[in-house]
């Protein structure tokens, strides 16, 4: 009655029968969920406070649908694709199965002879009688099945049921003979948890995917990932995010990576690696094979300590197409390591993210060698950095030589019209550009109508991005001298080499 008096004020059509129904689904739903944080790990909760909980549930469910002009979400149930490889995907509102909910959820894995071979439970939470019913399916399905997605499925859970549940499921996935992918991510596993998936870790022996994203992954975490995993040599992508690692932990990872010849796609961001982890990442994927495509080592303290190895990493790595680096305080000294050493391999480089890095204008030089002449590169970030005009100027060189770029990032750079207008005659000639942000700089709206000038007399007015957010100060027109007077560093060969 509420649902429907709630609808009817808004004016919304909805007829009774679909009111009938969302009402039994939401109420299924808070139930559920005051059922699961009833129970804490020194007892249960007051009734009142589980009542409230209830209510509170109730009531968040039927003015979504209220808002969202009367849909809503049905019970978990499975998204089916045909024709003899079905996909099995929970992936939608929270909610807290029981083992009723997952059976109808299940209903498709748990037909005989189902040939389902990818599964997403992520978004549902698991208790210890949902996961029973989860396990059974997948151990129905453990022939055909090649990818499972089990991220975020503890949620609101107590810690002993949450690693029950994971115990479960993993035991169940290590029957699973033919598993390539495996995401744990956004479980809140900690070094308890990485056990507790122990089974699904150890009898893999095909896998080649492993996502350990937003998990906790502390320096004990990372041991017993490194433990646990030990057939790797299929291994061709493994991400590690916002976790905390520390140098410790990160050289745990690497011991994996050393003995994965396979690995393409390497992530470890956000993860408070320093100098020591970072140059021991490097030298195990260095050392393991040549077939990195990817590597995101972002938001790391690593300081341009890992420069050096790090450098030896790239230059090893012909098939390497994506380097993200922001936020590693490389500095200029260790950005123009990396930067040469780009500039000398790295053909096929088409991502270069060296964003909140400390580059000054005399680490520009290295950074427009690296970019010139790269054919494929079509991304280039170096947002927040401290270029000044004398640094854009000369990255700017590099950016007209790179025929493939679409996305350029100057923003938070101190920049003022000499600088802004002379990243915009960069770009004029680059045929397939689709933006050029230059917010976030100093530049006076007189400099701001020149480069709006520049770009629309070469048909690039289009990829211009907002400009809204430059505080204005005064321009300074560059004295093309002092462009010139920086330490060399055996630059200037080089810069003459690739025709800037």
């Amino acid at each position: 009655a509420n649902l429907f008096c709630l609808a009817f004020t808004k004016g919304l059509p909805i007829t009774d029968d679909v009111v009938l129904d969302a009402a039994c689904t939401f109420e299924r739903r808070a139930y559920t969920a005051a059922t699961v944080s009833s129970n804490v790990t020194t007892g249960s909760r007051p009734a009142a406070e589980t009542t409230l909980g209830y209510a509170r549930k109730l009531a968040e469910l039927m003015i979504e649908m209220v808002k969202s002009g009367g849909k809503y979400e049905p019970d978990a149930s499975a998204a089916i694709s045909g024709a003899g490889a079905e996909v099995v995907d929970l992936m939608g509102s929270r909610d807290f199965l029981t083992s009723e909910s997952t059976e109808a959820a299940l209903r498709t894995m748990l037909t005989p002879g189902s040939q389902v071979s990818k599964v997403r439970f992520s978004s549902k939470s698991f208790g210890r009688d949902a996961a029973t019913v989860a396990a059974k399916a997948l151990t129905n399905v453990s022939k055909t099945i090649s990818i499972a997605d089990i991220s975020d499925i503890i949620a609101g859970r107590p810690e002993d049921e949450a690693l029950d549940s994971l115990r479960i499921i993993s035991a169940a996935l290590a029957q699973a003979t033919h598993l390539k992918e495996l995401n744990l991510s956004d479980n809140a596993l900690g070094e308890k948890g990485v056990r507790a998936c122990s089974e699904a870790l150890t009898k893999q022996t095909c896998l080649e995917s492993l996502s350990l994203q937003n998990v906790g992954c502390s320096i004990f975490a990372c041991k017993a990932v490194a433990e646990l995993l030990t057939a790797s040599q299929h291994l061709r992508q493994l991400h590690l995010f916002n976790n905390m690692s520390d140098n410790e932990g990160a050289m745990h990872i690497a011991s994996i990576l050393a003995r994965s010849p396979c690995m393409q796609d390497f992530r470890m961001a956000s993860s408070r690696v320093g100098p020591q982890g970072g140059s021991a990442l490097a030298q195990a994927l260095g050392g393991a094979g040549n077939s990195l495509v990817r590597l995101d080592i972002s938001d790391n303290p690593m300081t341009e300590g890992v420069a050096p190895a790090l450098a030896a990493l790239v230059r090893s790595q012909p098939q390497i197409k994506a380097l993200n680096l922001n936020d590693t305080s490389l500095t200029d000294k260790g950005a123009t390591a990396v930067a040469l050493a780009i500039a000398e391999s790295a053909p096929k480089l088409e991502e270069l993210e060296m964003a909140l890095n400390e580059i000054t204008p005399q680490g520009a030089r290295a950074v427009a060698v690296a970019v010139a002449n790269k054919q494929h590169l079509w991304k280039l970030n170096l947002r927040e950095n401290e270029l000044e005009d004398r640094g854009a100027v000369i990255i700017s060189k590099g950016i007209a030589k790179a025929p493939a770029l679409r996305h350029i990032d100057l923003c938070g750079n101190q920049l003022k019209r000499v600088g802004a207008v002379a990243a915009a005659k960069g770009v004029a000639g680059l045929a397939g550009l689709q933006l050029l942000a230059l917010d976030e700089n100093m530049v006076s709206e007189a400099g701001l109508d020149e480069v709006r000038q520049v770009m629309s007399q070469a048909g690039k007015a289009a990829a211009l991005g907002p400009l809204e957010e430059n505080m204005e100060e005064s321009d300074e027109e560059l004295d093309e001298e002092e462009e010139e007077e920086q330490e060399d560093s055996g630059l200037s060969a080089l810069f003459a080499k690739a025709g800037l």
